[in-house]
Protein backbone atom coordinates (compact mmCIF):
# COMPACT_ATOMS: atom_id res chain seq x y z
CA UNK A 1 0.00 0.00 0.00
CA UNK A 2 1.55 3.34 -0.90
CA UNK A 3 1.25 6.50 0.91
CA UNK A 4 -1.74 8.51 0.66
CA UNK A 5 -1.45 11.95 -1.24
CA UNK A 6 -1.69 13.59 2.02
CA UNK A 7 1.18 11.65 3.03
CA UNK A 8 3.58 12.51 0.09
CA UNK A 9 2.46 15.97 0.07
CA UNK A 10 3.85 16.56 3.60
CA UNK A 11 6.89 14.74 3.22
CA UNK A 12 7.15 16.48 0.11
CA UNK A 13 7.14 19.97 2.44
CA UNK A 14 9.90 19.08 4.33
CA UNK A 15 11.98 17.71 1.89
CA UNK A 16 11.77 20.54 0.29
CA UNK A 17 12.25 22.49 3.32
CA UNK A 18 15.55 20.57 4.45
CA UNK A 19 16.89 21.10 0.58
CA UNK A 20 16.46 25.13 1.33
CA UNK A 21 14.53 25.25 -1.91
CA UNK A 22 11.61 27.92 -1.97
CA UNK A 23 9.73 27.05 -5.59
CA UNK A 24 9.61 23.62 -4.75
CA UNK A 25 8.39 24.21 -0.94
CA UNK A 26 5.79 27.06 -2.37
CA UNK A 27 4.85 24.55 -4.75
CA UNK A 28 4.40 21.57 -2.46
CA UNK A 29 2.27 23.82 -0.27
CA UNK A 30 -0.06 24.55 -2.45
CA UNK A 31 -0.05 20.57 -3.39
CA UNK A 32 -0.09 19.77 0.20
CA UNK A 33 -3.29 21.91 1.03
CA UNK A 34 -5.39 21.28 -2.49
CA UNK A 35 -4.32 17.17 -0.26
CA UNK A 36 -6.66 18.29 2.99
CA UNK A 37 -3.65 19.21 4.95
CA UNK A 38 -4.57 21.12 8.43
CA UNK A 39 -1.96 23.92 9.62
CA UNK A 40 -0.80 21.92 12.16
CA UNK A 41 -0.20 19.20 9.99
CA UNK A 42 1.90 21.33 7.71
CA UNK A 43 3.34 23.13 11.34
CA UNK A 44 4.91 19.41 12.13
CA UNK A 45 6.79 18.45 8.61
CA UNK A 46 7.91 21.82 8.94
CA UNK A 47 9.72 21.55 12.19
CA UNK A 48 10.57 17.98 11.53
CA UNK A 49 12.67 19.02 8.41
CA UNK A 50 13.76 22.01 10.59
CA UNK A 51 15.29 19.89 13.48
CA UNK A 52 16.91 18.03 10.67
CA UNK A 53 18.49 20.48 8.79
CA UNK A 54 19.54 22.19 12.03
CA UNK A 55 20.62 19.29 13.78
CA UNK A 56 22.98 18.41 10.22
CA UNK A 57 24.41 21.35 10.06
CA UNK A 58 25.67 21.43 13.85
CA UNK A 59 26.52 17.91 13.08
CA UNK A 60 28.98 18.66 10.31
CA UNK A 61 30.07 21.88 12.14
CA UNK A 62 31.34 19.52 15.09
CA UNK A 63 32.86 16.95 12.34
CA UNK A 64 34.70 20.00 10.94
CA UNK A 65 36.08 21.19 14.19
CA UNK A 66 37.02 17.43 14.77
CA UNK A 67 34.62 17.26 18.20
CA UNK A 68 32.66 14.25 18.96
CA UNK A 69 28.89 13.80 17.46
CA UNK A 70 26.23 15.33 19.70
CA UNK A 71 25.40 12.19 22.54
CA UNK A 72 21.43 12.27 21.19
CA UNK A 73 21.88 13.12 16.96
CA UNK A 74 19.27 15.40 16.05
CA UNK A 75 17.13 16.12 18.94
CA UNK A 76 13.88 15.47 16.40
CA UNK A 77 12.14 12.68 18.67
CA UNK A 78 9.36 11.48 16.93
CA UNK A 79 6.89 9.19 18.11
CA UNK A 80 4.82 8.52 14.49
CA UNK A 81 5.35 6.41 11.41
CA UNK A 82 4.45 9.63 9.62
CA UNK A 83 6.62 12.14 11.22
CA UNK A 84 9.62 9.49 11.35
CA UNK A 85 9.15 9.51 6.90
CA UNK A 86 9.23 13.27 7.24
CA UNK A 87 12.60 12.79 9.27
CA UNK A 88 14.27 10.35 6.28
CA UNK A 89 12.85 12.74 3.97
CA UNK A 90 14.53 15.24 5.14
CA UNK A 91 18.06 13.73 6.06
CA UNK A 92 17.56 12.57 2.81
CA UNK A 93 17.75 16.35 1.59
CA UNK A 94 20.78 16.90 3.55
CA UNK A 95 22.95 14.41 3.13
CA UNK A 96 22.80 13.50 6.45
CA UNK A 97 23.53 10.05 7.54
CA UNK A 98 23.65 10.14 11.04
CA UNK A 99 20.35 11.26 11.20
CA UNK A 100 18.55 8.96 8.14
CA UNK A 101 20.42 6.33 10.25
CA UNK A 102 18.50 7.23 13.24
CA UNK A 103 15.74 7.84 11.36
CA UNK A 104 15.37 4.70 9.22
CA UNK A 105 15.97 2.67 12.48
CA UNK A 106 13.22 4.57 14.23
CA UNK A 107 10.67 3.88 11.03
CA UNK A 108 11.35 0.04 10.99
CA UNK A 109 10.82 -0.03 14.82
CA UNK A 110 7.33 1.25 14.41
CA UNK A 111 6.98 -0.78 11.67
CA UNK A 112 6.89 1.69 8.52
CA UNK A 113 7.10 -0.65 5.33
CA UNK A 114 9.77 -0.32 3.58
CA UNK A 115 8.07 0.75 0.42
CA UNK A 116 6.72 3.43 1.97
CA UNK A 117 10.61 4.36 2.77
CA UNK A 118 11.15 3.59 -0.60
CA UNK A 119 8.68 6.41 -2.02
CA UNK A 120 10.17 8.95 0.44
CA UNK A 121 13.70 8.09 -1.14
CA UNK A 122 12.64 8.67 -4.43
CA UNK A 123 10.22 12.08 -3.59
CA UNK A 124 13.95 13.12 -2.21
CA UNK A 125 16.01 12.59 -5.19
CA UNK A 126 13.33 14.35 -7.23
CA UNK A 127 13.20 16.97 -5.11
CA UNK A 128 16.79 17.42 -4.31
CA UNK A 129 17.68 17.64 -8.47
CA UNK A 130 14.73 20.30 -9.09
CA UNK A 131 16.31 21.69 -6.21
CA UNK A 132 19.72 22.19 -7.92
CA UNK A 133 18.13 23.05 -10.95
CA UNK A 134 16.43 26.15 -9.45
CA UNK A 135 19.63 27.33 -7.76
CA UNK A 136 21.78 26.63 -11.52
CA UNK A 137 19.02 29.32 -13.19
CA UNK A 138 19.97 32.08 -11.20
CA UNK A 139 23.59 31.63 -12.93
CA UNK A 140 21.71 32.52 -16.05
CA UNK A 141 24.00 32.85 -18.70
CA UNK A 142 27.20 33.06 -16.20
CA UNK A 143 29.34 29.53 -16.80
CA UNK A 144 28.62 27.01 -14.39
CA UNK A 145 31.35 26.47 -11.85
CA UNK A 146 33.75 23.34 -13.15
CA UNK A 147 33.23 20.94 -10.92
CA UNK A 148 36.13 19.74 -8.62
CA UNK A 149 37.77 16.44 -8.53
CA UNK A 150 35.30 13.55 -7.08
CA UNK A 151 32.50 16.18 -7.61
CA UNK A 152 30.24 16.03 -10.80
CA UNK A 153 27.18 18.62 -12.17
CA UNK A 154 24.46 16.67 -13.23
CA UNK A 155 21.59 18.77 -14.86
CA UNK A 156 18.62 17.90 -13.43
CA UNK A 157 15.74 16.20 -15.28
CA UNK A 158 12.22 18.77 -15.64
CA UNK A 159 9.75 18.13 -13.57
CA UNK A 160 6.73 18.96 -11.30
CA UNK A 161 7.84 21.44 -9.04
Amino acid sequence: MSLTMLEKELVAVAISVAAGCRPCTTYHLAEVKRAGATGADIEKAVAGAVCVRTSATEGMGRHALGLEPAPDGCGCGTTDMLAELIAIGASLAVNCTANLDKHLAAARALGVPQEHIDEVAALAAMIRSKAVHHVEKHLGDRAAPAPTAGCALVAAPAGCC
